[in-house]
C-alpha cells in the first residue's frame, strides 16, 4: 500500500511551529544519530529541533536526507506514539514549498493533504530523488509538483508499508484502497469527487480513463516509448522532467517538462572589513530566468527577504552576481537565494552563514527550565527596537512585547504569568540586525 511520502511530512509538521509566521524548516544532512533512522516528524531530524507544524502553513520545508514521513505508532519519537493519538494520521500543507536535495528519497506512510503548496524533486541538476508512495496524497487548488530533473521518480507501487489511512477507493471497487497521488475535483456522475494523477491500477477520471500510447500508465522518459533512457516504463511510476497539469477531460495528470531555468554553481558569503556581508553567487546557465530574492534567517527557520538582483534570463556561459548587506545580523547569520524564473517558478539555493565578529553571546536565557521569570541577556552591535514572542509548539502565542535594546549587553525579564501550563515553549527576538530562537521549558 503506498502513501505518499509527502503526507509524512505533513504530519510532521503538526509536531511543532509557529503558525502565524512564514517558517523555513531544513532538514540535516545526513539520518544518523542515536535513535536513528529519524522519522520526518522527529525533531532531531531538523536544524535547531523545531519540526514543521501541522497544519504547515506558508512553510518552506528544505530536505537534504532520506526520510520516512509515518503514521501514529511508526515515529522515531516515542512521544509522538502516544496512545489514541492520530496527528500524524492527516498531514495538511497550505500555501507552502517542499523541496528535495542531493541523492534523496522521500517515502510517505501517512496521508498528506497539499493545498496550493508546491512540491519539487531534482533541484540539483544529476542527483538522484525519489518520491515513495505507500499512502494517498491528495492535491487541492494550485498545487503542484514538479520533477525537475531526468534522474527523478515517482513510485507509487504497493509496499505494504502500513495501512493506507486516505479517505479514497478505488474506482468500481468500493472497500479496496491504493497508495498514490489524487487531485481533488468536483464530484463527477459516478460519486467520486478525485482522479487518479498516479495509481498502480490506472491514470485519470473515473469517466475518462488516460491512457497514453494505449497503456494504462505514463510513458514520459521511460523505455520503450524513449529509447536508450535507463527507466522503464510500468504501472504506478513516473520519470522526470515532468510536472502536473491540469486537463479538462482527464484531471490532473504528469506532462513532460525541461529542467529548472537556472545551474547555479557557486555561492559564497565573506564577511568584508567593514563588517558588511557581501552575498557572491554564480550561474553555469539560464533559461528564462528572471530575478534573484535574497533571503537571511538567523537560526534557517524565519527567513526574511534582504534584497532583489535582477537576473540575466537567457545564457549559456558564466555569469556572476553579488549582493551586499549593510547591516547583518549579530553572532551568525544564513543566507539562501530564491531563484525566480518569468513564468513564477523558484527553487532555493543552500543556505551558507557568516558568523559577525563579537565578545559575547548574541543571547543567553540564565534559568532553562524556568518556573518563575525567563531571564535574558540579548546583547546587540548597534540600539535597535527588538520584537519578543513566547509561543507553544501548536504556534499559539502567549507573550508579544517590543524592546528598546541599547548598545552592548541588555538584561531583560520575561513574565511568566502569561505563560500557559508547563511544557516546551519557542522564544524568538528579532530586529533590524538580530534573530535568535530558543526553546524554553516551563516546569
Amino acid at each position: 500500500m503506498k502513501k505518499f511520502y509527502i503526507s509524512i511530512f505533513t504530519a510532521i509538521f503538526l509536531l511543532m511551529g509557529i503558525l502565524s509566521q512564514a517558517q523555513t524548516f531544513v532538514s540535516i544532512s545526513a539520518n544518523v544519530g542515536v535513535g536513528s533512522p529519524y522519522t520526518l516528524d522527529d525533531a532531531r531530524f531538523w536544524v535547531g529541533g523545531i519540526p514543521p507544524p501541522n497544519p504547515c502553513n506558508a512553510c518552506t520545508i528544505k530536505i537534504f536526507a532520506d526520510v520516512t514521513m509515518v503514521q501514529n505508532g511508526f515515529s522515531s519519537d516515542p512521544a509522538d506514539n502516544c496512545v489514541g493519538c492520530t496527528f500524524l494520521n492527516d498531514v495538511v500543507l497550505n500555501g507552502s514549498t517542499i523541496n528535495l536535495y542531493g541523492n534523496t528519497t522521500l517515502t510517505v506512510n501517512t496521508y498528506l493533504e497539499l493545498f496550493n503548496t508546491n512540491i519539487t524533486i531534482g533541484n540539483d541538476p544529476v542527483s538522484t530523488e525519489t518520491i515513495k508512495l505507500n499512502d494517498q496524497v491528495d492535491l487541492n487548488g494550485t498545487s503542484t509538483i514538479q520533477m525537475a530533473n531526468n534522474s527523478t521518480t515517482i513510485n507509487a507501487i504497493d509496499f505494504g508499508a502500513s495501512t493506507i489511512v486516505g479517505p479514497h477507493e478505488d474506482f468500481f471497487n468500493p472497500g479496496f484502497k491504493s497508495p498514490g497521488l489524487f487531485a481533488i475535483v468536483p464530484t463527477d456522475v459516478n460519486g467520486y469527487n478525485y482522479t487518479w494523477t498516479l495509481d498502480l491500477s490506472g491514470l485519470g477520471r473515473s469517466t475518462a480513463q488516460y491512457q497514453p500510447s494505449g497503456q494504462n500508465h505514463y510513458v514520459l522518459n521511460c523505455d520503450p516509448f524513449v529509447a536508450g533512457s535507463p527507466n522503464t516504463c510500468g504501472d504506478g511510476l513516473v520519470f522526470g522532467p515532468a510536472i502536473t497539469t491540469a486537463d479538462p477531460t482527464f484531471g490532473v495528470i504528469f506532462i513532460g517538462s525541461t529542467t529548472l531555468p537556472v545551474e547555479l554553481v557557486q555561492f559564497l558569503a565573506t564577511k568584508n572589513d567593514d563588517g558588511t556581508v557581501k552575498v557572491i553567487w554564480s550561474t553555469s546557465q539560464e533559461q528564462n530566468s528572471n530575478y534573484f530574492d535574497i533571503e537571511r534567517s538567523g537560526d534557517q527557520t524565519a527567513w526574511t527577504k534582504i534584497g532583489t538582483v535582477k537576473a540575466k534570463g537567457f545564457s549559456s556561459t558564466t555569469t556572476n552576481y553579488s549582493f551586499t548587506d549593510n547591516m547583518p545580523l549579530d553572532g551568525i547569520g544564513y543566507y539562501h537565494l530564491k531563484m525566480v524564473d518569468r513564468d513564477g517558478k523558484y527553487k532555493y539555493s543552500i543556505a551558507v552563514s557568516v558568523t559577525s565578529a563579537t565578545n559575547s553571546q548574541p543571547l543567553v536565557v540564565y534559568n532553562n527550565p524556568f518556573s518563575d521569570q525567563i531571564r535574558l541577556k540579548v546583547n546587540v552591535t548597534r540600539p535597535q527596537n527588538l520584537v519578543m514572542t513566547v509561543s507553544d509548539m501548536l504556534g499559539r502565542t502567549y507573550i508579544n512585547q517590543s524592546y528598546q535594546a541599547q548598545l552592548g549587553d541588555n538584561f531583560v525579564n520575561l513574565q511568566p504569568n502569561v505563560v500557559g501550563g508547563g511544557g516546551m515553549y519557542i522564544l524568538r527576538i528579532h530586529g533590524d540586525t538580530y534573530d535568535q530562537t530558543v526553546k524554553l521549558e516551563k516546569q
